[in-house]
Order: structure tokens, then C-alpha cells, then sequence
């Protein structure tokens, strides 16, 4: 008999990669943790997951086993909540992953937005590059994603929030960025570090390059908005980031940011929900509210380098 501890101890060893982390994460004993796992694989008759010595990987049926079983465990929950306190109050787990830039400026005032008009939704944050959340979307390990320049797939919804203007940034003292603004020409063969492709950032800056006529030089790569941050603000390179994402840097003094002109470089910011996940209100109404959060914080001018959407190219 398949019984939902034994799927939440699957996917939480799935999730953390290893038995041991995941047996302190629920607060059991790694033995009891992996039995439950080994009566899972066989009640269903295979292998779910891989062990090594470098960590847990999912086989094939794992992979596709783990989508079923979080629509399980989230009827369930819903359900248990549904019933335990009423049919009025919305309810529910929300997992909402954003973007490396985009986390710091939303993520505080949603939380919350969220705490105080929905109790009874636990929202759970999350962040990523933007590449591999709309792979958590497919797989329906989020509810709910931004991510950039995207328009609607048979895997999610899509709607564009805002339109943000990259910026050039660099050592305070760094030649480029003195001004308010720098010229695209400028940009020609300067060091950049920058993320690698598929991740949305990337993408923009190719397809960018490609239309502008202006050459970009990747001297390095990182998938990761710290290491793009603090290589430039070091004077070895040069990055180009969304404003919003480096806002406490630059204030603090540590780097100087000058928006990109002629042409610029704009990427559109989008809200996502996953097709791959049951109907769910709890859903919806923090689809409703993160949109509500984020036209806020740009019509107060906390959105740095942000205009109203100019739509998907």
C-alpha cells in the first residue's frame, strides 16, 4: 500500500539529492527514511531512485513518478485543509520560484502581501536561474514562476508584468560607467561576464548582439547573479544586469551601473503558472497578488529600471 509519508519521504530525498540531508529536514532517522522509500519502489514495482557515492539521482520512472506524486500530496493537502478549517478560507501550499534579480525586490513585500490577506496559503519562495524554473514548471515542482521574454506553452500560462532596462555595471571606478548612460557601440569586445545559455539573461543579450550589430565578448560565465556582481565590481570585467538586481550594491558604492542606450537592452518580465498542476484557488489568488505586489513596486518607483510591459518579442 502506497501511504503519503512514503511519498514525502521520496520526493524530499529527491529534492535535497541525498538520504541523509533529507532525514534532517522531516526529523527522522535515515533508516526509517529510506525504508519508506523501499516500500514505495515496492508497492509500485521499480526503482525510483539512484544511489552513488557522489548523491541520490531519480531514475526514469523516479522522474516521472515525481509528478504524480506531487499532485497527490496536493490534493491531499488540500483537501485536509479544506475540511479541517471551513470552506471559506482560501488554503494551500504555493511554490513560487523567481529569479536571481528579481527575488530581492519582490519577494520581501509578497511574502508579506501574502501572510496578511491569505493566512491560511503557505507560500513557499523559492530562487533560481530563470532556465531552470521553466523546467520546474513543466515538471509541476512550481505553481507558479517569473521569468523573461516568454510567451504561453502547453506547460504554463504567461503575462507580462513590466519591462525592465539592463544596465552596464562595474568597479566604482570603472570607465564605462561613469555617466548615467553608456552607448551600445561602447560595448563592443569589452570583458563581460555573463550567464550561459539557455538561461534567459543570456538569451536577451544574443539575440540583442545579433539584431544590434555589436559584438559582446563573454570573457567568463557563471550561473549565478552574485558571481556577476562581485566579478565586476572587483575591475576584472564588466556584466550587464537588470537595475533592480544590483540596487543595494550601487547605493552602498561598491559598483556603478549606466543604462544601456542606442539601442538599449530590454527584457520583458513575465509571470508564469503551471498547466501541469490541478485546478487550485490557492493558486490563483497568489498568481493574482504576486501581479498586484509588482505593479506596485512600479508605480511607486521601487522597481529600478522598470517601465510598464511592452510585450513578448
Amino acid at each position: 500500500m502506497i501511504e503519503n509519508k512514503h511519498i514525502r519521504s521520496f520526493l524530499r530525498v529527491l529534492d535535497l539529492g541525498s538520504f541523509s540531508k533529507a532525514a534532517r529536514s522531516l526529523n527522522i532517522a535515515q533508516p526509517a527514511l529510506s525504508q519508506h522509500v523501499r516500500k514505495l519502489e515496492d508497492a509500485l514495482g521499480t526503482r525510483l531512485l539512484d544511489r552513488s557515492a557522489h548523491g541520490v539521482s531519480a531514475t526514469a520512472n523516479g522522474r516521472d513518478f515525481s509528478t504524480h506524486a506531487r499532485e497527490i500530496l496536493t490534493l491531499v493537502d488540500r483537501a485536509e485543509r479544506r475540511y479541517r478549517r471551513g470552506t471559506d478560507e482560501i488554503h494551500g501550499e504555493i511554490r513560487l520560484g523567481l529569479p536571481g534579480s528579481v527575488c530581492p525586490v519582490l519577494a520581501p513585500p509578497l511574502m508579506l502581501a501574502a501572510a496578511e490577506k491569505y493566512p491560511g496559503v503557505r507560500l513557499q519562495i523559492f530562487e533560481l536561474m530563470s532556465g531552470d524554473l521553466a523546467e520546474y514548471l513543466r515538471e509541476g515542482r512550481a505553481d507558479i514562476a517569473v521569468l523573461f521574454n516568454v510567451h504561453e506553452t502547453d506547460d504554463h500560462t504567461s503575462e507580462a508584468l513590466l519591462t525592465e532596462r539592463l544596465h552596464l555595471i562595474g568597479a566604482a571606478d570603472a570607465p564605462l560607467v561613469q555617466g548615467d548612460t553608456v552607448d551600445a557601440q561602447q560595448l563592443a569586445k569589452v570583458p563581460l561576464v555573463g550567464t550561459r545559455p539557455p538561461h534567459g539573461l543570456r538569451l536577451v543579450l544574443e539575440r540583442w548582439s545579433s539584431d544590434a550589430g555589436i559584438a559582446l565578448n563573454f570573457r567568463f560565465e557563471a550561473d549565478a547573479p552574485s558571481v556577476l556582481v562581485r566579478l565586476a565590481s572587483e575591475g576584472s570585467c564588466y556584466s550587464i544586469v537588470s537595475k533592480a538586481a544590483i540596487a543595494h550594491e550601487v547605493l552602498g558604492g561598491s559598483i556603478r551601473a549606466a543604462e544601456i542606450v542606442n539601442p538599449p537592452i530590454q527584457r520583458t518580465v513575465c509571470l508564469a503558472s503551471s498547466k501541469r498542476l490541478p485546478p487550485n484557488k490557492a493558486r490563483n489568488v497568489v498568481f493574482d497578488l504576486t501581479r498586484d505586489v509588482a505593479l506596485a513596486l512600479l508605480s511607486n518607483s521601487r522597481w529600478a529600471g522598470a517601465s510598464s510591459a511592452t510585450g513578448v518579442r
